[in-house]
């Protein structure tokens, strides 16, 4: 009996030893393994850390992979990102003036702040005129005045004035006064904002030389605009 246990001893031992022999093959990758000196020696090995050869499977070099690990990409991509506060709103980008961009939208005359707006006929079949002015009244008769104008002729539907300079202006009855300035309305497309201009203004510093019925004229570093309204 004893022998029997003795036997049944040394076969488990060889056994045991025989698994312990096989079980690093059966737990290694499939493949073929490197041996230090083969990782040493190799000439892929070495051409692959010369940057001569050794390539991955999908063509690209192991020592471009590295590379590529070490520093994927240049500092510089992201400066602006690590310096740019994230709280702050982003500045919008300064708009340059340029008339170029300017779209003439109507050209108007000049409404005045007064008005024919009403009358009185005396027996003698004189008639005096009612101006009305920014909350004041004028009463006035042929050849009479009221501020800067004076009355050359009137009647029930209309009265003619002639200004400081001799130019001579009709006021219909009830109705508002356009004066024979022109004022023009100018429509910039870049920061799309409506300017209302006269002559002598200015638009960043750009002047207004003329403004006639269907253009402005403007004048600014040393060159001259004509801005033409669309038909």
């Amino acid at each position: 009996m004893k022998e029997i246990y003795k036997i049944s001893t040394v076969v488990l031992f060889i056994l045991w030893l025989l698994v312990m022999w096989k079980l690093p093959t059966v737990l290694s990758p499939k493949g073929v393994a490197i041996t230090p000196e083969e990782d040493a020696s190799s000439p892929s090995v070495v051409a692959s850390r010369n940057g001569q050869g050794g390539q991955s499977a999908e063509g690209i070099s192991y020592s471009d992979i590295i590379e590529r690990l070490k520093s994927p990409s240049p500092i510089s991509r992201y400066n602006e990102l690590i310096t740019r506060n994230i709280f702050l709103r982003p500045e919008k980008p300064q708009v340059i003036f340029t008339p170029d961009s300017l779209k003439l939208v109507s050209v108007q005359p000049v409404r005045l702040p007064f008005m024919y707006n009403g009358f009185i006929q005396i027996p003698d079949g004189t008639i005096i005129g009612q101006i009305s002015w920014s909350g004041k009244t004028y009463f006035v008769k042929k050849s009479g005045k009221f501020k800067d104008y004076k009355v050359i002729g009137i009647d029930k539907k209309a009265m003619t004035v002639e200004n400081k300079d001799g130019q001579l202006l009709v006021l219909d009855y009830k109705k508002p006064v356009k004066g024979t300035e022109l004022i023009a309305k100018l429509y910039n497309s870049i920061d799309e904002k409506t300017y209302e201009v006269r002559k002598e203004d200015q638009i960043s510093g750009y002047k207004i030389l003329d403004i006639k019925t269907d253009s402005v004229i403007l004048y600014g570093q040393n060159k001259q605009w004509v801005i033409n309204k669309e038909r």
